[in-house]
């Protein structure tokens, strides 16, 4: 019979070895206008050679930094211009941006048709739709000022061991 120590040590290792085929699992997610969550930055411009440095870098929680944008991609029928955010060397989230408002009704049907039914809310700030499938997370925000632009995000969810739960 396995002592305490031998069972902690084991659900260590299977938690890690889950975490392990999430990571596979998001790396394998192509993103639209190209690029994979987990590529470094050199395998970023490598996939998207019009990669072109953001003059003043955006800076998140998690050591998260907003500093290359690519050309603008089709993202279900609607021109979005996309930011790489990078983290620890690693492409961590996307934000694409679409400067008509009328743009997310087009996406709304996109993300549905890519990921399923949404978990939607309606606030004073304006419209959000969002979506988790495997190791991804995405959400779609209309602004109320009519006047903001359309923002798609797609990042890869933080990775918890079960004893930080």
């Amino acid at each position: 019979m396995p002592s305490f120590p031998t069972s902690l040590r084991a659900r260590r290792v299977l938690a890690a070895l889950s975490l392990a085929v999430l990571a596979v699992a998001a790396h394998a997610q192509a993103l639209p206008g190209g690029g994979e969550f987990g590529m470094s930055a050199q395998q970023l411009h490598e996939a998207i050679p019009a990669l072109a440095r953001v003059p003043r870098p955006v800076r998140m929680a998690g050591g998260l930094v907003g500093q290359w944008r690519g050309p603008a991609v089709q993202v279900g029928g609607v021109a979005m211009v996309p930011t790489y955010f990078l983290a620890e060397g690693a492409l961590k989230r996307v934000e694409y941006i679409a400067d008509s408002p009328d743009a997310y009704a087009s996406l709304l049907a996109w993300g549905r048709t890519t990921w399923g039914q949404e978990l939607a809310s309606q606030g004073s700030e304006g419209a959000y739709a969002a979506w988790t499938t495997g190791a991804a997370q995405a959400y779609l925000q209309l602004a109320a000022d009519a006047r903001a632009p359309v923002r798609l995000v797609v990042k890869l969810l933080a990775a918890r061991e079960a004893s930080e739960l």
